[in-house]
């Protein structure tokens, strides 16, 4: 599996992470998302202290403001290890690290259904709502 055979949609893709000290860490598995044949990772650090990443020598900045830094990175090819770099202000100053994220696709799950499953459900629960509301006024004229 790779993102050229994932359809479109949500999935969950377990990671591992080499390189660095070995201190760091990412969150596992990790969510990912394909649009319209674009890949995008959520990669999660076991840390607050990165601020930014580089892939493919683009800089990333982190996504969130409180807890561990969260980045929204492109994935060319989920199926070969990921090269990016990572920023961290853990030390006296700032320093780049290298690392390497490897994807198992053998173990991708599918999550969530998407907006376009979510509406028509909302709009058979609004409709069950209002005909079950219009039926009890009714029952309750008789």
């Amino acid at each position: 599996m790779n993102n050229k055979t994932l359809s479109s949609g949500n999935y969950e893709i377990p990671v591992s992470l080499s390189g660095g000290s070995g201190r760091a860490g990412i969150a596992s598995p990790a969510p990912v998302h394909i649009k319209a044949g674009k890949t995008t990772a959520e990669i999660t650090w076991s840390s607050g202290y990165y601020d930014y990443m580089k892939v493919d020598g683009r800089k990333y900045l982190k996504v969130n403001k409180k807890g561990n830094s969260r980045f929204d990175i492109p994935v060319k090819d989920l199926n070969k290890p990921l090269r990016v770099i990572g920023d961290t202000t853990a030390m006296t100053k700032p320093h780049e690290i290298s690392y390497t994220i490897r994807f198992d696709t053998a173990r991708a799950k599918r999550t969530g259904s998407g907006p376009l499953i979510i509406v028509p459900v909302l709009a058979a629960i609004v409709i069950a709502v209002i005909a079950a509301g219009l039926f009890i006024r009714k029952e309750r004229r008789h």
